[in-house]
């Protein structure tokens, strides 16, 4: 009855901003108040097919590596270009602004995005918060001036929270803040990381508590030396994908044979034989942990947060 009660109030506009405005205030006094942000500012990432720079961009095309994250319906597929990533983080706090491109834009560097998405984390913490701004379909975002989420009117631009909880960042970000993908791996100097360190999601009651933030840790496992393994999206895709079991979409012919389609761990310069010898253990054990969590061997176990 309470969770109903807490829908229906949500479901008002002007409870929506309300919302909104309490989520963000919550967030700064955690984490930090986020700037305005300019797309501008941020870095390219790379579209490249066989390590190249295409002349042309098409829809549907593939490339070496195509995002992981689905564009969805009326995009240009997983290879489009544009997309920036940009760091407001400080000594403290650790900001990432993601400025999205789905469809093909001439210039490939015009300011003008699909989808604006923010993640804050605070590392002395753990603390975590989400924002998400999309475009209405067949419109677009000024990427050169996008509003702090905590600037008076900012829910009029920013996505209410119950629809950033339906895009399901968490359960997608589900053992880190900042998830590795080959994709966004090509910029990862960019971006402030914090892998196995406190993490927890502001405002559970608001139903932040839906992305529960559990690991597995089977002992001596040679991929945790790096990154956590969440229970939710890294053991539903992304331990396939970064392994070779399975071919994201987009990916073209480098992308779906050895070494490119296996990107953990990144950059690892080995022969399969190699590969295989090093890490296939420890894949085929979290790949059991994944399908029973429970078995005594997984060591599943919370990740540690220090929330208010």
């Amino acid at each position: 009855m309470k969770k109903l009660l807490i829908m229906l109030a949500l479901a008002s506009p002007a409870a929506a901003q309300q919302s909104f405005a309490d989520y963000a205030a919550r967030c700064a006094a955690q984490i930090a108040e986020i700037p305005p942000i300019n797309c501008g500012d941020g870095v390219l990432i790379p579209i490249t097919v066989n390590g190249q720079t295409p002349a042309e961009y098409t829809r549907d095309m593939t490339c070496d590596r195509p995002g992981l994250l689905p564009n969805g319906e009326g995009s240009d597929g997983q290879c489009v270009p544009g997309s920036r990533v940009l760091d407001l983080s400080t000594e403290t706090m650790q900001i990432t602004a993601m400025c999205r491109q789905k469809n093909i834009r001439s210039p490939i560097d015009a300011l003008v995005f699909n989808e604006v998405d923010v993640v804050a984390h605070n590392p002395a913490t753990g603390a975590t918060c989400w924002f998400q701004a999309e475009a209405p379909e067949g419109a677009s975002i000024n990427g050169a001036l996008v509003p702090s989420p905590n600037a008076p009117g900012a829910a009029d631009f920013w996505n209410p929270v119950e629809d950033v909880l339906k895009a399901d960042c968490g359960g997608c970000h589900d053992n880190d803040p900042i998830m590795y993908s080959p994709f966004i791996g090509q910029v990862w100097d960019h971006i402030a990381t914090d892998p196995l360190g406190l993490y927890f999601q502001v405002a559970p009651e608001m139903g932040f508590a839906r992305w529960p933030t559990m690991a597995l840790r089977p002992r001596d496992n040679a991929c945790l030396g790096c990154h956590r393994i969440g229970i939710q999206e890294t053991c539903g895709q992304l331990l396939d994908k970064a392994t070779g079991r399975t071919i994201p979409e987009g990916a073209d012919a480098w992308a779906s044979t050895f070494p490119g389609n296996t990107s953990m761990p990144p950059f690892h310069a080995q022969s399969l034989a190699a590969w295989n010898t090093f890490f296939q253990r420890s894949v085929d054990v979290l790949q059991s942990c994944c399908e029973d969590p429970q078995q005594p061997m997984c060591n599943l176990s919370p990740i540690l947060g220090a929330p208010e």
